[in-house]
């Protein structure tokens, strides 16, 4: 920090300087700031970072929600992205060299290329007299930078409450809602800032979907105070979203609340853990109660999911809990008429495959329509699956019942899996000679 100072001091010399018309001790004093910021312009930058809501969670947001992007950093301040000496004092907690500045006229509302106030950097740093010396300089609370941030989201950000709390009393809009949708509660609650957040629930009228965004990011202390306090939002988005992420503290204070058909949650949230690969968080489910042959609405059961997401460990996993049960669902095909072999052909996964055959399951079983697994690995390019399935005694050349009786090959050929065509080829010219 103190290696800032130096420039910062004769910037703001020379800022002074130049309001009080003293252009010789302006002349002489700017070279020097621009010699020596030039010298620590390198170690400070201005960060961003991005978050997306998980799956489970994007059908409760706002039509307006999309991506949030959040400001982190808001320090690292030059002369090329037209900061001014307020920014310099404000990145560096000068409270003193800011009053001297305000004093002769500097700019409070002042913003670099980025959108970026003085007051803003004061916020996400924590400089409390700095911020109150902005206010009283009459900043616009809720100017916002090209993010659509405000001082106060910019607050939230950082966890700064006593900041959010002085800018809400001095008139800050709570309400203010970045274009991307994003208010200060939203941001408050993905930070994991609890305090911040449940000082913020009364100025908002808070739904699951906010509870969601606490469970989706493991903040298990901040749901434990949302549940205590609406143990009604605790839904299947918010248990999915926990899961999806394996925050298994999360997903047992979830599970604590009073929930409508408990059963249908556990099982719910059972085989979203079989496609989302949680291990722990299964063994959780399974241990709770949920039903580990139950299928979802379209007929896929742990076996199926785990099949398609190729999570060997959570097939096995399965097994090992209820081996008679899951064992008779090996070969059961789902409401679409596919199998677990199926679906493992469908995205290649060849350890599954031979795990799955392993259990007993037939690597030959044809869908209503007739298409085998080996019609899957082909039509998907799966060049590996198409030869273990040939080297375990698969008809590689069987046609389908659909489509006028389509052979792999063929199907390989309709959606341009040249490798798939010229290994046949090769194979049937090797069988030939």
């Amino acid at each position: 920090m103190r290696r800032h100072r130096l420039p910062l001091r004769l910037l703001s010399a020379a800022f002074v300087a130049v309001h009080c018309y003293k252009k010789d001790d302006a002349k002489f004093l700017l070279p020097l700031w621009s010699q020596q910021a030039a010298q620590c312009h390198s170690s400070r930058r201005v960060h961003s970072a991005k978050f997306e809501l998980p799956p489970s969670i994007q059908a409760l947001q706002p039509s307006s929600l999309g991506r949030l992007h959040d400001r982190v950093e808001l320090s690292g301040m030059s002369e090329s992205n037209a900061c001014t000496p307020l920014h310099e004092a404000a990145s560096l907690g000068l409270a003193e060299d800011i009053v001297k500045l305000i004093a002769n006229g500097a700019n409070v509302n002042a913003s670099d290329a980025a959108g970026t106030t003085p007051l803003m950097i004061a916020a996400s740093l924590g400089h409390r007299t700095i911020c109150q010396c902005l206010v009283d300089a009459n900043a616009d609370l809720n100017a916002a930078d090209a993010d659509g941030s405000t001082a106060l989201h910019v607050a939230a950000y950082h966890g700064q409450l006593d900041i959010a709390a002085m800018l809400i009393h001095a008139g800050a809009d709570v309400s203010s809602t970045r274009p991307d949708g994003i208010n200060v509660l939203i941001i408050a609650i993905r930070e994991g800032h609890q305090e911040l957040a449940m000082a913020l629930l009364p100025f908002f009228d808070w739904t699951e979907f906010h509870v969601a965004i606490a469970a989706a990011w493991g903040h298990v202390a901040l749901v434990d105070d949302l549940v205590a306090l609406r143990p009604d939002l605790v839904g299947l988005s918010a248990i999915h979203a926990a899961v999806e992420r394996g925050h298994l503290a999360t997903v047992k204070a979830l599970l604590h609340a009073p929930l409508k058909n408990r059963q249908d949650v556990l099982n719910s949230a059972m085989l979203h853990a079989a496609k989302t690969g949680q291990l722990a968080v299964l063994h959780l489910l399974l241990d709770e109660g949920a039903n580990v042959a139950a299928a979802d609405e379209t007929g896929n059961t742990v076996i199926h999911l785990a099949a398609r997401h190729n999570h060997v460990d959570v097939l096995m996993d399965a097994l090992r809990h209820d081996p008679i049960q899951l064992a008779a669902f090996v070969g059961v095909p789902n409401f679409d008429g596919e199998s677990a072999v199926h679906l493992a052909a469908k995205g290649g996964h060849c350890a599954m495959l031979q795990q799955l055959r392993s259990l007993g399951a037939s690597l030959a079983g044809r869908t209503a329509s007739g298409l085998t697994a080996v019609h899957f690995a082909a039509a998907n390019g799966h060049l590996d699956a198409v030869k273990y399935l040939q080297a375990a005694g698969c008809d590689v050349n069987q046609e389908s019942e659909y489509l006028m009786g389509k052979t792999p090959l063929e199907l390989a050929t309709l959606h341009g899996h040249h490798h798939v065509m010229r290994y046949y080829l090769q194979s049937t010219e090797a069988h030939s000679r």
